[in-house]
């Protein structure tokens, strides 16, 4: 059950922030859910199946609830990992000088590094898939992976999350070219601000056409001209 909720949340396109605050308790009460610490409640499962559009008939049942009748993305170890050290390479070079950036303007920078690759490429540096949400492109697994990675410091500064690397990236991962790439970009918008980046975002195609929180196909890029890509 805790495994199909996990599932169904980030299938959704949902934080943990906001499924806790859809289901009206804290975040710590649905990662214990999560975890399997806490049990769900009757009253809890038919929000849930509200929130999902599901019947509750197939949260009670763990057979159904682990079949295919629902498609999900399973993503390989190995593109996991190249998305977090992704995320790492993003604050190593996307950071400003005090070593710190929002929460928001890396999630923009992890975006533009995945869909340029595929653009120059035909193929992304993670695979992992990005939504479209308020505030542009984002991978849902981006949210869990900064608050629990013992490589990244988030803080908190007049109401805005900055995030710090406390351990290096794995750069072995990467190919040279992937490298010079995720430099270029974010050399690109080291000095510009979480504002700016956000409507760059917007203004391209990939956003545009996509619906809220639709699944956004890394070929939509392929229509930008070269200089919107990043």
């Amino acid at each position: 059950m805790k495994d199909f909720i996990i599932k169904l949340r980030k299938m959704a396109g949902f934080s943990q922030e906001e499924l806790a605050q859809k289901l009206g308790f804290s975040r710590p009460t649905l990662i214990a859910m999560e975890k399997g610490d806490r049990d769900i409640t009757i009253s809890e499962l038919k929000k849930i199946s509200e929130i999902f559009d599901i019947p509750i008939e197939i949260l009670l049942d763990e057979e159904l609830s682990t079949t295919q009748k629902i498609e999900f993305h399973d993503y390989s170890e190995k593109s996991f990992t190249k998305f977090v050290n992704l995320v790492l390479e993003c604050i190593k070079f996307g950071a400003a000088d005090d070593g710190k950036i929002t929460k928001t303007k890396l999630a923009k920078l992890v975006y533009l590094c995945d869909f340029a690759n595929y653009y120059n490429f035909l193929k992304p540096i993670s695979g992992l898939e990005y939504r479209k949400l308020p505030q542009g492109p984002v991978a849902i697994e981006y949210f869990d992976m900064i608050d629990n990675n013992e490589s990244i410091a988030v803080d908190k500064k007049d109401r805005v999350q900055m995030v710090s690397l406390l351990e290096k990236p794995d750069e072995n991962v990467f190919t040279k070219e992937e490298i010079k790439l995720i430099k270029a970009v974010c050399d690109k918008w080291k000095k510009s601000t979480t504002t700016e980046i956000v409507a760059f975002t917007h203004k391209q195609i990939p956003w545009m056409i996509c619906k809220d929180r639709e699944v956004i196909p890394y070929t939509l890029i392929n229509n930008e001209a070269p200089e919107n890509v990043y």
